[in-house]
């Protein structure tokens, strides 16, 4: 890991010549991105800063391209016209596109005295978030057994989260005998999970830690199971194990994930992820994109992620990152990311922005500061928990037939019930059979996401034009000039962008249940649905404040400013009456 620390703040003047070893305690008044011990370091470091400090993006009048130029953007002709969103890059999700959640609330469901073994399924994971979220979240007082199991689909998502795990438990183990402190591992856990590039300690120290668990047969038992499926099983200190079940010609693959593609070096690593990150011909796209951000210096922040793929604060040295990261760079050809992936949009970012950070306008700053006390405490859980946890890569439709009928007491299935994927009526009838029954736990759950469902029921519904205009007007008074959207300017495409934290969401989702038939659905399955929602919140990235509340602003510039559409919508199910 880098020698320089990271938390609290080091001052910016960071040259390699004679790095500052104290605390930054004066923030930049243009930027607010870096602070400084005082006036004699910002002078001497202003030469190199200048250039990002007066970046055009840094400027409140800056426009797109396209705008300036009075052109149509990239988007509005030719073949990209065709397909409005246009993705660009990989097909892969190996980070997270909606808020992690805790899908356990004890405490607000079963209630703090529940004392029975509990167990939770992730039926379609993606990326480690929410299982992070709900460990780090279980109350202290707790002591009965949790078994988590944790599943998806595509072997790259599982393969990261099986090298997190096993990383995160060596960690453990070797904090445990030294009772040392929680951070180091959990800023390991951030750059191995989020940084393009890592130093070479830390590359060396995934190595020998994962390394040493997946290849000495001292640490694991090894058994067939399913089909010839391979399961192996660690046992960690306190009445915790780790199994990971895969096919037995994905073992050798994990190993992978540990090394390095042979002719990838550090110039041709950042040469592939650049071609998609920062390809000119999405020039557009990414000014369109920084359009629509909170403040100017939020443009600039994301622009250094794009640069250089490293979650740090803007200011921290970046020397020692030098390593392509094994678990992101699986081939020396491709980079796994479309060019929209963005850590931030797997972490609520009121949430993120609610932490208190000297540079409050560094956005990547926030969110290192955010992940760590997450990881911290995740780990510190881990450490006096009694947990059980399995890893599963199988196709959601195979799964319960892997697992043991009405022993859940939460079952989260992500989007899968998205009627692009597969549908409410199958994702009930398939999982619902594992649900706990309420004679069991009468507070069991299963959860299910609904991504596309509003908007598009909303193209369906013939009836309906825009979103409330009058809420957009008093939100974007500078947006929402009609002379300037007429033109179809960048005024024009940010009101579009942000129509969906204006719709009537409950109306159009109504109408969905309608169509998908819900009520059938919950009938055939056993289950039956919610009014309200007791475990996750129904609509989490809905604007919460009304106009005219204090704070109301602030929240729509981020909720705009973020990967989330705000029509992102949760459906709780119980096991039938």
């Amino acid at each position: 890991m880098s020698s320089v620390p990271t938390v609290p703040l080091r001052c910016a003047n960071q040259t390699l010549d004679n790095p500052c070893a104290l605390q930054g305690s004066s923030v930049c008044s243009r930027c607010k991105l870096v602070s400084y011990c005082g006036p004699a370091c910002q002078r001497l470091h202003w030469s190199t800063h200048k250039v990002k400090c007066n970046s055009p993006l840094n400027k409140a009048s800056w426009m797109p391209d396209w705008d300036r130029n009075n052109r149509a953007p990239a988007w509005a002709s030719g073949e990209a016209a065709t397909n409005f969103h246009n993705p660009f890059g990989s097909n892969k999700y190996l980070w997270g596109n909606t808020p992690a959640m805790d899908i356990a609330r004890i405490p607000e469901n079963e209630g703090l005295g529940y004392d029975k073994d509990m167990s939770f399924l992730f039926a379609a994971s993606g990326d480690l978030r929410s299982v992070i979220r709900t460990i780090r979240s279980l109350p202290e007082s707790l002591g009965q057994n949790f078994k988590i199991t944790i599943n998806d689909w595509d072997f790259d998502v599982a393969a990261r989260s099986a090298i997190m795990l096993l990383f995160a438990f060596a960690s453990l183990d070797e904090n445990e005998s030294e009772h040392a402190s929680y951070a180091h591992a959990a800023e390991s856990l951030i750059h191995l999970w989020y940084s393009a590039f890592i130093p070479h300690s830390l590359f060396c120290s995934v190595q020998t830690k994962v390394g040493k668990l997946l290849h000495d047969d001292t640490t694991h038992t090894v058994q067939v199971v399913h089909d010839q499926m391979i399961k192996k099983t660690w046992s960690f200190p306190r009445d915790k194990t780790l199994c990971i079940t895969l096919r037995a010609d994905q073992w050798p693959k994990l190993d992978g994930f540990l090394e390095i593609p042979a002719g990838l070096t550090e110039q041709s690593a950042r040469e592939v992820r650049a071609a998609v990150v920062m390809s000119p011909e999405r020039a557009d796209y990414r000014d369109r994109w920084y359009f629509k951000d909170a403040y100017p210096s939020m443009r600039v922040a994301k622009q250094q992620f794009r640069d250089d793929g490293i979650l740090l604060p803007f200011g921290h040295p970046r020397a020692e990152f030098t390593v392509p990261n094994p678990t992101m760079f699986q081939s020396p050809d491709c980079w796994p990311f479309d060019d929209q992936a963005n850590p931030m949009g797997g972490w609520s970012i009121t949430d993120v922005y609610k932490t208190p950070w000297p540079t409050h306008r560094d956005e990547y700053g926030k969110l290192f500061a955010y992940l760590r006390e997450e990881f911290e405490t995740f780990f510190h859980r881990l450490t006096t928990l009694r947990v059980h946890l399995q890893l599963l890569n199988v196709d959601a439709n195979v799964l319960p037939k892997l697992l043991t009928s009405k022993s859940y007491d939460r079952i989260e299935v992500s989007n899968i019930s998205d009627a692009g994927y597969m549908g409410t009526h199958r994702t009930l009838s398939l999982f619902a059979p594992l649900l706990q029954h309420k004679t069991q736990n009468v507070h069991a759950t299963m959860i299910t996401c609904y991504l596309n469902a509003v908007m598009e029921t909303m193209k369906m519904a013939e009836a309906y034009t825009f979103p409330e205009f009058d809420f957009l007007e008093r939100l974007m008074p500078q947006g929402c000039d009609q002379a300037k959207m007429m033109r179809n300017g960048a005024e024009f495409y940010k009101v579009w962008d942000c129509r969906t934290l204006a719709l009537d969401s409950d109306r159009f989702f109504n109408m969905y249940m309608e169509i998908e038939d819900f009520e059938g659905a919950a009938r055939d399955a056993g289950v039956t649905m919610k009014k309200k929602n007791t475990v996750v919140e129904s609509w989490p990235c809905r604007m919460k404040a009304k106009l005219g509340d204090p704070g109301a602003q602030e929240e729509f510039d981020l909720l705009l400013s973020s990967t989330s559409t705000g029509v992102e919508h949760y459906v709780e199910w119980l096991s039938g009456e």
